[in-house]
């Protein structure tokens, strides 16, 4: 029973590796049509913003030129942990304020963060090259 819980628990942190997984298989094995990379980035988008093992990496105090992150785990790199506060904190850094190291911060603090981060990168490239590629090939481009 208890390996149960627990398996459901690991899927439900990384479950947008499977969409993630299945656009780079669909592009090996060059399987046809374009609603896997419409899908695909989509899915990987909500997971890495919203679901996604991260670090909450708001910030707790500044003390002159030093800050001082939190390190409690938050879901997703776009909302913080489970203090309200360092949510909203996120999400007005993420939208409203800040130059671009301010709002990218937390995208490289640890290694389930930097593993969403690039998923989500993998995942818009291969939507868009995998769109572009069946545009072209149903518009008579190529053939393959």
């Amino acid at each position: 029973m208890g390996r149960s819980a627990a398996g459901h628990k690991i899927f439900r942190r990384w479950w947008g590796l499977i969409p993630l997984a299945g656009m780079v298989v669909w592009i090996v094995l060059g399987g046809s049509g374009i609603a896997p990379f419409i899908a695909g980035p989509i899915l990987v988008l909500i997971w890495t913003l919203f679901s996604a093992p991260a670090t909450c990496a708001a910030i707790n105090r500044q003390r002159g030129d030093q800050i001082e992150l939190c390190r409690n785990n938050s879901s997703g790199l776009l909302l913080g942990c489970r203090i309200r506060q360092h949510k909203w904190q996120k999400l007005k850094t993420a939208w409203w304020h800040g130059n671009l190291r301010e709002k990218t911060k937390g995208l490289w603090t640890g290694a389930p963060a930097k593993l969403a981060t690039v998923s989500a990168v993998v995942g818009i490239l291969a939507g868009i090259f995998g769109s572009g590629a069946e545009v072209i090939k149903h518009l008579g481009g190529f053939t393959g």
